[in-house]
């Protein structure tokens, strides 16, 4: 029997085009990609440089205003993302597309759900598909869990789960391992590996620059719409690809001083803390836990995603009540403490708390809203923009435009826009400029930079690092301890609601630290 060859490219975009908003944003201009068949292939590029909007149009979600797409050798024209999907094509996005009252499970097979003869739904079978899965590529998932309880990171672990239970043979990952631990992401890179074994074409779009070195053949670059090119990933380097990313060399920031904690006041004080858990209200995710951030002092929580740290981040914001413990807050000069727990969410933020939450449609942005209206939605009600229940429209665009503008929020043009326009990364922007530029002296950040580039990165930790300077105090939530090393005063270690390791930066390394997560991993593959 005749072998049949494979086509040399997986899929082809020629001459590709697409704008919104009637062309007063040009997404992608001209774009020529290539990706070879069974190729772990690399998209990067800076925040807004089309990178989404390129392979969404791949997957049926947008129609190009020009140019030929091919799959396989042939020219096809998807009119709808099931289109792609018959097609071999899936794609894990950057925004979930989970619906909310579902389970995980339920979520996962929608679409294509496994029936007998007589048209039900063979649950155990799916069910058990799912858990091999899981298994397989250690993407652990509550299957039982509604989506709207789900955390960030066991969100994103069911979309990749969704896309493996479908055996599709071309993979789209829009940075997939923004949530996930360092244990995890190795794990991930090892599946696509895995997957490229067997025969499947990977692409990812990423800002992670080591990942593509550790794992793709190729990387293609796109800045501001525009094609730049691909490149061999072996023969090119690092900061190669990061110069071709941004157009021009740049430098990292760190946190050089030395922090004096003698001399400083407190900001913030945890007492016996205890929370449930967000997926799970029945049980203990936060178990009586104290710790203090210093006037000034950036203080960095590490650890694996889903051991009490969201709790925290929320219950301080007044998303969520505690079932015990209290939050003392201090402001500037003041000897008498403030219990969060007590008060509103308003109240807490006219206390002086600003909240960049792990996931910003679900709890920083309204999404149909302007970006204008995004802007200011957590202080609308003060002066200059509203005075006796009157809005001035003047104040809040002035406002809104000064924040895109220096926190370099692109695609902001019309201001009046809804907010779900923006790419993921620059929605991230327009949600950590606001809460900066707002009244504050204590900000709580989780995962700030996720999706963003290098230089959006930088530039994010070195504005962190000058408002301390002005005595703000920062609360730092990240899962990756890059991020915790290159700014944070002082960390502190989480697992299983409680804390097993603090340090001064100067006085550790990301060893040790490291040490303390794999615990942690361990106790959750058991």
């Amino acid at each position: 029997m005749k072998r049949v060859q494979k086509p040399e490219f997986a899929f082809e975009m020629l001459n590709v085009s697409k704008s919104f908003q009637k062309g007063k944003i040009k997404a992608n201009q001209d774009i020529n990609l290539r990706v070879k068949t069974n190729e772990i292939h690399a998209i990067v590029g800076e925040n807004g440089a089309g990178k989404t909007t390129l392979m969404s149009i791949l997957f049926g979600l947008f129609k190009p205003d020009t140019g030929e797409i091919k799959v396989n050798g042939q020219t096809v024209n998807f009119r709808s993302a099931i289109d792609a999907s018959k097609a071999g094509i899936g794609m894990v996005h950057q925004h979930f597309k989970l619906v909310d009252v579902y389970t995980l499970f339920e979520n996962i097979i929608l679409g294509a759900e496994l029936t007998n003869k007589f048209g039900f739904i063979k649950k155990t079978e799916a069910r058990n598909k799912i858990l091999g899965l899981s298994r397989k590529y250690n993407l652990k998932v509550n299957l039982d869990t509604k989506a709207i309880n789900a955390t960030v990171g066991e969100q994103q672990r069911t979309e990749i789960l969704k896309l493996l239970y479908r055996d599709s043979n071309i993979l789209i990952f829009d940075e997939p391992t923004a949530v996930l631990s360092d244990d995890e992401i190795q794990g991930f890179l090892k599946m696509l590996k895995e997957f490229k074994k067997q025969g499947k074409t990977i692409v990812i779009i990423t800002h992670k620059l080591n990942e593509v070195k550790a794992v793709a053949d190729r990387v293609s670059v796109i800045r501001k719409g525009l094609y730049i090119g691909t490149y061999d990933v072996k023969s090119t380097s690092v900061e190669k690809i990061s110069e071709y990313m941004i157009g021009q060399k740049f430098s990292e920031v760190t946190n050089q001083r030395k922090f004096d904690y003698n001399k400083i006041d407190i900001a913030l004080e945890v007492k016996n803390l205890t929370i449930n858990k967000i997926s799970q209200p029945k049980l203990i995710g936060v178990n009586d836990v104290s710790f203090s951030v210093k006037r000034g002092e950036i203080l960095g929580i590490a650890g694996i995603e889903g051991n009490g740290q969201s709790e925290i981040a929320l219950a301080i914001g007044g998303l969520i009540k505690p079932k015990k413990g209290s939050i003392n807050f201090y402001k500037p000069k003041s000897k008498k403490p403030v219990d969060l727990t007590k008060l509103s969410i308003k109240k807490i933020y006219d206390e002086g708390i600003s909240h960049v939450p792990e996931d910003r449609l679900k709890y920083a942005l309204i999404p149909d809203e302007s970006i204008a209206y995004n802007v200011v939605s957590p202080i609308i009600d003060r002066k200059p923009f509203s005075n006796f229940g009157f809005i001035n429209k003047r104040a809040i665009n002035n406002f809104a435009k000064d924040v895109c503008k220096k926190w370099d929020v692109r695609g902001s043009n019309n201001i009046n826009a809804p907010v779900r326009n923006l790419s993921g990364g620059n929605q991230q922007k327009l949600v950590v400029g606001r809460e900066i530029e707002k009244f504050h002296s204590l900000v709580v950040m989780v995962q700030p930079t996720r999706g963003l580039d290098l230089k959006a990165i930088s530039d994010i930790h070195k504005k962190v690092m000058n408002d301390t300077k002005k005595g703000s105090s920062v609360l730092l939530i990240s899962y990756e301890l890059d991020e915790i090393f290159k700014i944070a005063d002082r960390v502190l270690v989480i697992d299983q609601g409680r804390f097993v390791y603090e340090s001064k930066v100067c006085d550790t390394n990301k060893t040790m630290v490291g040490k303390y997560l794999s615990r942690s991993v361990k106790k959750r593959g058991k």
